[in-house]
């Protein structure tokens, strides 16, 4: 019986996960991966030139993972503002604790920093599309202010991305407030201003 070339791909992706986890983020070779998925080196040279091409694809698949197992129970295109931002919350706090995320954040930050400064990742692009997408749903609900969808969710992207990344500078003054206070940041800036709570 033949293996899909998708069964393998994702065979692979699970060997280089399994791998960087065991070793804590830190660099793994072609060989060893291919070793850990029970393929040979060629069979992986095949679909990926590199090790970095694995480390995208894997990082692209972990992230949108991360998403769609936190939205399956409330869809963002069916909830309204107060869940949606509810969702990119947890999404955030599900992000900031997966352990593949924070173990290539400490241990391969050469390979992560080009997201931050240089240029949109996969799965940053697919984010940017979903947020887009709700924040269109939300205007026409009246719930969301008026812009643009794509302007706003590229500023959401960047307050939620900073968050994640840089929660370690703050948490001894933030603690376990820190998802309340993401929530309300997301909050003031996509509401309707006639929305806002006022001041008392």
């Amino acid at each position: 019986m033949s293996i899909c070339k998708e069964d393998i791909a994702d065979q692979v992706l699970d060997a280089a996960r399994d791998c960087l986890v065991r070793k804590d983020g830190r660099k793994v070779t072609v060989a060893e991966v291919a070793r850990e998925a029970g393929v040979s080196r060629p069979t992986v040279y095949r679909r990926w030139p590199d090790m970095s091409e694995i480390l995208r694809a894997l990082l692209t698949r972990e992230v949108l993972g991360i998403i769609s197992a936190v939205t399956d129970a409330t869809p963002l295109r069916t909830a309204d503002f107060d869940a949606t931002i509810d969702l990119v919350v947890r999404v955030a706090a599900a992000l900031r604790d997966d352990e593949l995320v924070a173990a290539l954040w400490r241990e391969q930050r050469e390979f992560m920093m080009p997201y931050v400064f240089d240029r949109l990742g996969a799965s940053q692009q697919g984010v940017l599309a979903i947020l887009s997408d709700s924040i269109s749903r939300g205007q026409d609900r009246g719930q969301v202010r008026d812009g643009d969808s794509e302007k706003m969710a590229s500023m959401v992207l960047l307050i939620t991305q900073s968050a994640i990344q840089s929660r370690a500078l703050v948490e001894s003054i933030l603690g376990d407030e820190w998802s309340r206070e993401l929530h309300y940041a997301l909050s003031s800036y996509l509401r309707r201003p006639e929305m806002l709570p006022t001041a008392t």
